[in-house]
């Protein structure tokens, strides 16, 4: 009972310090109060710092089998290992919003300590806006979800997590993309402030690009190891199905990629400045709209929390922050206009930047209505429900266009294109041709494959053309080439980002194309060929883990031995869960499902051939291994500021 009274009590504390902080700093931005700027930021840090506190308390409970607290005793049990006991910080409605409220307090602290370079204005509405976000949270579990409370009488034992949250993919999905989502709320205040203050120049992205790279790579991170848990854990051979909750997810990475590339425009060549101030609130209102998504469960999802009435307080706060951002825009919109009379070149790079951003923003509206029709379908009474087949043939083009302009994009200068640049084309364009005859000689005859794979190379291509352009410079030497690599990190780390992209496209559209999959039923020795692959099926057994038991069968492949089995938890219910079992070869992945066994020894079982998914998580690890080349060490550039200093006074 104490953890539950101090965690509720730095929770309120949290909130009022919160409160403060964001009345405090807009007041002092609209004064231009230098010294109450700074106490408003420290109000925020005070804020932080509760919060901190309540998840300590939060963690100490869980670790220790507190089932006073009403939170323990629904997602712990007794029998769960410790690792996913200290998991279920996040495992839960009231948990995870501590923890994404954590990490918002946390980033924003770190991206309020130097912005006072800023301005005063600029500096102190940011921190307003930081703090209304994390007063909002701290509202909500103060009063509707609170991850303290109290239960009437303490039970022996708790529920356990849901079986399929059982897994190693636990420790590591969640927290990332649940910080990736907090992460978006940096860019948003610091755009927010800059139209407050009436500042659209440059300085706001100059200062928040690490927190924008951070958010893009966390969610990048987050949607990966989601695929990678679905692939392994749910048993159905893929790694996306289009479900709701994947796809709120996927919408702000799709509009923050198209920010970080226009950002360079705006910067480089001062355009596209309602592009990016669009592009940052429109990342941060999808977060919203996904997490009202999530956290009502008003859309069917296996992802989705239970229906509870935190829905109606995020609904509340998205129309809130949609209608504040709105009115900014309008309000600021004759200061958009770009210094530079001439339209921007269509063949060029800043016409790419244009082009690649209405096609992202062309996805996230197909995706976006994909999502929505069950909710506004069932508003008149006939709720439909889209698959994956709507998705490919509505975002499919669109994609195609995005990898085309990936392979043609990076070869356009800053201005008006000419004869050079078809000559540098010819490098991908040979590569797209040579991977189409390839293609078409060992028999391959579906259209969108005979696409989407020639291009993929093509991007692959660009990239290593650049870094090739790099190593052929005079002197020969790789010494030379990491001095230039190092002089233009945030150019080779994007073109790194690229190749890592393009190997992502290569596993996707292969093991989309080209999967294969039977069901069999094998007596024991019985065999079975998929895709070349033979399995042989040795037998069934039964085993008894702490918490679970386990059916498994053996079969081999070659010298290797593979264990499917279902696991069924009583103390659920007997809920059961399929546990598959993938081994990986140079080319494909054999993915074997246990769907049954017979009282005559029997099994049946789902067998997947999913070619190149390696290369779709290889990738990944390229992509985020670019982010940190291109960025790590390199200093920010400073904002464009003329600062007034006046004497600050403090009423006594």
């Amino acid at each position: 009972m104490t953890l539950g009274y101090l965690g509720a009590g730095t929770l309120l504390a949290g909130l009022a310090l919160g409160g403060f902080s964001a009345l405090l700093s807009f007041w002092a931005g609209w004064k231009e109060n230098e010294v109450f700027v700074r106490v408003g930021r420290r109000a925020f840090y005070a804020a932080t710092a509760m919060t901190a506190l309540a998840a300590v308390l939060l963690e100490v409970g869980l670790l220790t089998h507190d089932f006073a607290l009403a939170y323990v005793a629904a997602h712990t049990d007794l029998a769960t290992p410790i690792a996913l006991v200290a998991a279920g910080f996040y495992g839960g409605q009231e948990g995870s919003l501590l923890y994404w409220t954590l990490i918002l307090g946390v980033l924003g602290s770190a991206s309020l300590l130097a912005s006072a370079r800023l301005g005063t204005r600029l500096s102190a509405y940011a921190a307003g806006v930081l703090a209304t976000i994390l007063g909002f949270f701290l509202l909500v579990l103060t009063l509707v979800a609170g991850p303290f409370d109290l239960l009437p009488v303490a039970p022996p034992d708790g529920l356990g997590l849901n079986p399929v949250l059982r897994d190693g993919g636990m420790l590591i999905h969640p927290p990332v993309v649940l910080a990736g989502f907090a992460s978006f709320a940096i860019p948003f205040s610091f755009a927010a402030a800059a139209l407050l203050a009436g500042r659209v120049d440059a300085a706001w992205i100059s200062h928040t690009r690490r927190f924008v790279l951070l958010a893009w790579s966390l969610q990048t991170t987050g949607l990966l190891l989601g695929m990678w848990w679905a692939y392994h854990v749910l048993g159905w051979g893929g790694y996306w199905g289009w479900d709701p909750v994947e796809n709120v997810a996927l919408m702000p990475w799709l509009a923050t990629t198209a920010y970080l590339h226009s950002s360079q425009v705006q910067e480089r060549r001062g355009r596209l400045k309602a592009w990016n101030f669009g592009l940052v609130i429109l990342a941060f209102l999808l977060v919203i709209f996904g997490t009202f998504v999530v956290r009502s469960g008003i859309v069917p999802s296996v992802h989705t929390f239970a229906v509870s009435a935190i829905g109606p307080w995020f609904l509340a706060f998205l129309f809130a922050s949609l209608v504040f951002s709105a009115a900014l825009l309008i309000f600021r919109t004759d200061q958009f206009t770009s210094t530079h009379s001439a339209a921007i070149p269509t063949v060029s790079r800043e016409g790419a930047f244009v082009l690649q951003n209405l096609l992202l923003i062309g996805v996230v509206v197909v995706v976006l209505w994909g999502t929505v029709l069950p909710l506004a379908s069932g508003m008149v009474g006939l709720q439909r429900v889209v698959g994956a087949p709507y998705y490919e043939r509505a975002a499919g083009p669109l994609l195609v266009a995005l990898i085309a302009l990936l392979a043609v994009g990076p070869l356009l200068p800053w201005r008006r294109a000419g004869r050079p640049v078809l000559r540098a084309l010819r490098w991908p364009a040979g590569a797209a041709v040579l991977a189409l005859g390839v293609m078409l000689a060992v028999g391959v005859r579906s259209i969108p494959a005979l696409i989407a794979l020639p291009l993929g190379a093509a991007a692959a291509t660009t990239t290593v053309t650049e870094y090739g352009r790099a190593l052929l410079r005079k002197p020969h030497t790789w010494q030379r080439l990491g001095q230039l690599v190092a002089g233009k990190r945030r150019r080779y780390g994007a073109y790194l980002a690229h190749l890592g992209l393009a190997v992502v496209v290569v596993g996707i559209g292969a093991s989309h194309f080209w999967q294969q999959e039977r069901d069999v039923t094998l007596a024991p020795g019985g065999q079975a060929t998929v895709a070349g692959y033979t399995l042989t099926y040795e037998g069934s057994s039964q085993r008894r883990l702490s918490d679970h038991t386990e059916l498994f069968a053996a079969m081999k492949l070659g010298d290797r031995t593979l264990e499917p089995s279902r696991a069924i938890y009583a103390g659920l219910g007997g809920q059961a869960l399929t546990h598959v079992a993938i081994t990986t070869t140079p080319v494909a992945d054999v993915y074997v499902v246990l769907a049954g066994t017979g009282a005559d020894g029997s099994a049946s079982f789902h067998v997947f051939v999913n070619p190149l998914v390696t290369w779709i998580w290889a990738g990944g690890a390229i992509i985020i291994l670019g982010v940190v080349l291109g960025n790590a060490g390199a200093r920010a550039a400073a904002p464009e500021l003329v600062r007034r200093r006046e004497p600050a006074t403090v009423p006594v």
